[in-house]
């Protein structure tokens, strides 16, 4: 039977949860409606003393639940799914308040839990066995202890279980720190945890950039797995050596995407130009670049233009819209500097407008720059914003060039009719992730990291279990 749904959940009330208890405190902070600019509800914003008893609560935990059986931490993952989605509508409401993301898009990502955790309920932890006529040698994988999440605003939801659920189900306790952008799903999705888990397996506690630092540098806390930006994933990993404690780092990306001469331009277009507005363009696997062979650049580009003008932007209960707004005021300023500097050098907008519109929301219409300089800033660096650069090129070497001439390699794609073609081109990518014939989609089943500096090591997939847990091996030798 799935669980009921739990009474006590107050969806405009929220709390931090320390060792199985809400909590609040005596200064709050709130998020922004990006759709508005309005001001949503308190958050209560965690002391270091709620960071202190959280550790205390997951340190104190963790000898039964890391002995708990795997069967047994499955089965309670499995209720928390089955409880979460118990709420998808309130899930979803609240994600687009915070968010921005239009409501089909906040479903989605909603949904999306239940991949993620169906993926990881199939996992096993792996063991091996080596044996010659002298000894035999077993190696197992032991959980680390307490891990710290810092999660980003782009996909809070998503992001937040897809580290709860592996840590958790490989015996760790977690201490979660949502985004100051975007606490509020978090926190109810945390809050739930306490109806499943016992007190202190899964924490979550809300605060200032101040809390994650402090997360990085404690003793008491094991493993950070940390999602956001290069600039602050260096911080994070410059921290976390102190204590020499694990770290996994998801950061951004300046994902190339090359245009074989042989695609179907009507079709393929419109998909190129979905790769780089999804979610606003604030996806850190976002299309970032778009190289197009100099034969079909021209029709190629038109089509994408044709896509672009149709997109509906507006806010996200608004009926229709594709693209919400960018989801805080500092990447808005961001985006439009972007704009901005497009604007001063004379590159040609293909399609949008030089100027973001002023409005009540940090609405950004979907831009393509027509051929920019491969030196120009908007090829150079991650606008996480609905703008994206297209070149053409003539020799598929100085596109695989091009592509590769980052210091971040996270993301790529490529798209031609001839697969076998399009997946040698693939194999010579520098990126963590290459998807060939399909813009960037990150799935359960696969492992997701990046390469060079976005990020280091990688969650997901068969091995991403691995992240979370320390090897641990017997020589056992025969008697003689």
């Amino acid at each position: 039977m799935s669980p009921s749904k739990v009474s006590t959940i107050e969806w405009d009330k929220f709390y931090n949860i320390v060792d199985g208890q809400n909590r609040l405190a005596k200064s709050v902070h709130n998020g922004v409606n990006p759709s508005t600019a309005e001001k949503l509800w308190d958050v209560p914003i965690a002391t270091e003393q709620d960071l202190e008893d959280a550790i205390a609560s997951a340190r104190k935990v963790f000898p039964s639940w890391s002995q708990t059986p795997i069967d047994k931490r499955r089965e309670l993952l499995k209720k928390y799914g089955e409880t979460i989605m118990q709420y998808e509508e309130e899930f979803t409401t609240l994600l687009g308040k915070e968010n921005g993301k239009p409501q089909l898009f906040a479903n989605g990502e909603v949904k999306a839990m239940s991949l993620w955790l169906g993926w990881h309920l199939k996992l096993e932890i792996p063991e091996e066995t080596f044996e010659d006529d002298d000894k035999v040698i077993k190696t197992r994988y032991m959980p680390l202890g307490v891990c710290g999440a810092i999660c980003p605003w782009n996909y809070p939801l998503l992001l937040s279980l897809g580290k709860i659920v592996p840590a958790v189900l490989t015996g760790n306790t977690i201490i979660v720190k949502p985004s100051p952008f975007t606490p509020y799903t978090s926190l109810k999705l945390i809050e739930l945890a306490q109806e499943v888990f016992p007190p202190g397996v899964v924490q979550v506690i809300g605060g200032n950039d101040k809390l994650g630092a402090s997360m990085t540098t404690h003793p008491g806390i094991d493993k950070i797995s940390f999602t956001g930006s290069i600039p602050t994933g260096k911080k994070v990993m410059e921290a976390c050596a102190k204590t020499l404690k694990r770290v996994t780092l998801e950061l951004g990306g300046n994902d190339a995407t090359i245009i074989l001469p042989d695609v179907d331009v009507e079709k393929v277009a419109p998909e190129v130009a979905m790769g780089a507005f999804q979610n606003s363009g604030q996806v850190c696997v976002a299309t970032k670049r778009i190289y197009i062979h100099e034969s079909i650049y021209q029709p190629f580009l038109d089509a994408m233009v044709r896509f672009t003008k149709s997109i509906k932007v507006g806010g996200y209960d608004e009926e229709g819209v594709l693209l919400g707004p960018i989801q805080n005021s500092m990447q808005y300023e961001k985006v439009k500097g972007y704009f901005n500097d497009t604007k001063v050098n004379g590159y040609k907008f293909a399609v949008g407008q030089p100027d973001v519109a002023a409005g009540k929301g940090f609405f950004v219409q979907p831009t393509i720059i027509d051929n920019p300089p491969e030196d120009s800033k908007i090829v150079q660096e991650e606008p996480f914003g609905p703008i994206v650069p297209a070149m053409p090129y003539s020799d598929l070497e100085d596109a695989i060039a091009r592509a590769n001439n980052t210091l971040t390699g996270l993301g790529a794609t490529v798209w031609g009719k001839d697969v076998e073609a399009a997946e040698k081109v693939a194999f010579r990518l520098e990126a963590g992730s290459v998807w060939v014939n399909s813009y960037e989609k990150p799935t359960p089943q696969a492992l997701f990291g990046g390469v060079k500096q976005s990020g280091l090591g990688g969650e997901w997939g068969k091995t991403g279990l691995l992240a979370y847990l320390n090897p641990h091996v017997i020589h056992v030798y025969k008697t003689k």
